[in-house]
């Protein structure tokens, strides 16, 4: 009944709003409802979007729509998934950027060689059938990382805007809210895990060893560093298809310690999910996130400092679709105790 409710607002509102979500550049122009499908790109005739080499939006057509884009309203809300979303993020799993360019190179060596597999063995973590306990700190040390690089980012193209005297043209928003909904990745985990003093300590390792690092790569070459958070995403996007997977599968260890868990609270607020949400339904909206930043990183690492963010009014139409759920939700909830006082 929600979802019902949810689709029969949706058309009017798309109607209305206009909202144009980020296409590749292998989309029309006037594809305006793109954002809101569910189809996986090898089902269309879409280029790959990691494959993504130029803006969707022009610095003409950025100044000349400049009054819809400064709206700030819903700049920061984050993508409330649908079933058909989940499904479609989860068969891009094992899409992957193949390296180019001599930093791309580089950036990738780092990431997979310097960080992922010793990663891998600190944390005990193996793919085939790995065990609760290597999992849990696995998550809250990635997720305690994950939320640096965007703000870094931002804090430099802010300064930058400042400094420079010219806009930003929407980066900073966007790169804000993975900032923000990386954050909220690890507080959804420390409502499922407890972090032990090693825990914690490698977190702070972490914090203080990568951020001066990502920041000196952001001042020489910004496009690198995003690259190397398309890479580090990639990692991210395999580890939580590979715990799903598991944790679907009767018989592993994961399915026997977390098939059954209840989702938090906090994962059922921020994502919107049913009140019997289960744990695994939570991992499924980070995996996809996840596969979103993959995805905008490695645009961003394709674009110039002065493109047009072309997902600058993707998070309206994340705020929008939200406020008709919201609306939704409490529709039903005043019928429900309408009929309880019948």
């Amino acid at each position: 009944m929600l979802r019902a409710a949810v689709r029969r607002s949706t058309g009017a509102a798309a109607a209305r709003s206009r909202l144009i979500a980020p296409r590749w550049r292998s989309m029309s122009v006037n594809s305006v409802d793109e954002g809101i499908r569910a189809e996986h790109f090898r089902l269309s005739s879409r280029n790959h979007p990691l494959n993504g080499k130029s803006p969707a939006m022009t610095t003409a057509e950025y100044e000349k729509r400049e009054r819809e884009i400064s709206d700030r309203v819903g700049r920061q809300q984050n993508k409330i998934w649908s079933p058909d979303e989940l499904e479609a993020k989860l068969q891009t799993f094992n899409d992957v950027h193949v390296p180019e360019t001599y930093s791309d190179r580089i950036m990738h060596t780092i990431m997979y060689y310097g960080l992922y597999h010793p990663f891998n063995l600190i944390t005990g973590y193996t793919h085939i059938d790995p065990s609760p306990k290597s999992i849990e700190w696995r998550l809250i040390i990635l997720e305690s990382f994950a939320g640096v690089p965007g703000f870094v980012a931002a804090g430099f193209r802010h300064f930058r805007s400042l400094r420079m005297l010219r806009k930003d043209y929407g980066w900073i928003g966007t790169l804000l809210e993975e900032a923000e909904n990386e954050r909220m990745h690890l507080l959804t985990c420390l409502k499922m895990f407890e972090a032990g003093p090693i825990t914690r300590t490698l977190c702070v390792a972490a914090q203080l060893g990568m951020t001066p690092f990502l920041m000196a790569i952001y001042m020489v070459q910004p496009k690198a560093m995003h690259r190397f958070v398309g890479y580090l995403e990639q990692t991210a996007c395999q580890t939580y298809h590979n715990i799903i997977t598991h944790v679907e599968t009767p018989g592993t260890k994961l399915h026997t310690a977390w098939a059954e868990l209840p989702a938090p609270d906090i994962a059922k607020g921020y994502w919107h999910l049913d009140d019997n949400a289960k744990w695994v339904d939570a991992l499924k909206c980070m995996y996809a996130d996840e596969a979103n930043h993959r995805d905008v990183n490695h645009t961003f690492a394709t674009m110039e400092d002065d493109d047009p963010n072309p997902y600058v009014l993707k998070h309206k139409e994340d705020a929008a679709r939200a406020w008709k759920l919201m609306e939704a939700q409490r529709i039903l909830r005043e019928h429900r105790e309408a009929g309880a006082r019948i």
